[in-house]
């Protein structure tokens, strides 16, 4: 792919709330790009937000958007299941794509998508892992890069959703928001998991017997190093994640990134967010930058790859199985291809 000097045309599959903050978020801060069309199976959400960002062409089919010649390269923001089928279209298109997590909603998908882009020979997809673009995970894994805190033994990890729908399994759970938990830790220390073993419990008896909104996963890694990760996805009081790097001379753990201490009704403190649009807001927009600023130039962009997509669902499977069965399950680590840095 040759250097595009002019703003990259963007099509956006999905105008829900995370595709409405892409296209919003190009349109106003990466000067970069320009929204060139939308994709949706509501006419009128999409019409909506082509209102505000100006997106010129709408389609109803994502594959004619990715085939569009008006269209340089994609964001795909539609329901998990069919991110495996539009993330292959769009290397079939040889257009770059950043595509939401999950990279699919298994991992045999996952992995075809890997073998695909291996068979292509070039880097065309990015995995919206965020986390790797904010500033305070940022912040804790240049500390653990520093060698300040000695040998990593212990990572902690925190992820708190307000509510989800009542019907909702751990496995969807594990699916649909564990995998930014799995990828952050791989991220930050470097290593990846060899065993889990996961917990969990329904918090409320409204919820339906399948329900797991309460999970616990205890991880051993390859490198002598262990791993918490808390994921409670109803609990109400708002949005929060943290992460924490024991090591062993020290510890580095993300801060909230809160902006006011408020003075109130008899109480002090500061504000959490209702869900994770606003808290990750600025990490959203530094992605959104550097992964147009590389499909300009033809570049790899610095965020997740398809392999980083497919190893996250090699946890996500594990901790699976692991919940299903109420026994420790081994992750399979595979060889890291040369493409992706092997």
């Amino acid at each position: 792919m040759s250097t595009i000097t002019r703003p990259l045309a963007i099509g956006v599959i999905g105008t829900g709330n995370m595709g409405a903050r892409h296209a919003l978020n190009l349109h106003r801060y990466v000067g970069a790009a320009r929204v060139a069309a939308l994709c949706d199976t509501d006419p009128a959400r999409t019409q909506a937000v082509a209102a505000q960002c100006g997106a010129p062409h709408r389609f109803d089919d994502p594959l004619q958007l990715i085939s569009a010649a008006e269209v340089d390269a994609i964001i795909i923001t539609s329901p998990d299941a069919t991110h495996a089928d539009l993330a292959l279209a769009c290397l079939r298109a040889g257009k770059p794509a950043l595509c939401e997590k999950p990279l699919a909603n298994s991992l045999a998908e996952s992995g075809r998508v890997v073998e695909a882009e291996l068979s292509l020979g070039r880097r065309l997809l990015t995995v919206g892992f965020m986390r790797r673009f904010d500033p305070q995970h940022r912040a804790v894994r240049e500390v653990v890069a520093s060698g300040e805190l000695g040998r990593p033994l212990l990572y902690k990890g925190v992820h708190r959703n307000a509510s989800i729908p009542s019907s909702v399994s751990g496995e969807v759970v594990l699916t649909n928001s564990a995998g930014h938990d799995f990828d952050a830790m791989r991220w930050l220390l470097g290593q990846e998991a060899a065993e889990v073993y996961v917990l969990g419990v329904r918090s409320r008896d409204s919820f339906s017997p399948e329900t797991r909104d309460m999970l616990l996963a205890q991880i051993a890694l390859r490198g002598d190093c262990l791993a918490t990760i808390e994921v409670y996805v109803a609990a109400d009081y708002g949005y929060e994640v943290s992460a924490e790097v024991v090591g062993q001379r020290g510890t580095a753990v993300t801060l909230q990134p809160d902006l006011a201490l408020t003075r109130a009704r008899q109480a002090r403190g500061v504000y959490v967010p209702t869900d994770w649009l606003g808290r990750f807001q600025e990490a959203y927009v530094a992605e959104l930058a550097d992964w147009v600023e590389a499909a300009k130039r033809g570049s790899i962009a610095a965020g997740a790859s398809a392999w980083d997509g497919y190893m996250a669902l090699q946890v996500t499977d594990a901790c699976i199985r692991s919940l299903r069965s109420g026994a420790p399950a081994a992750v399979d680590a595979p060889a890291r291809p040369e493409l992706y840095g092997g």
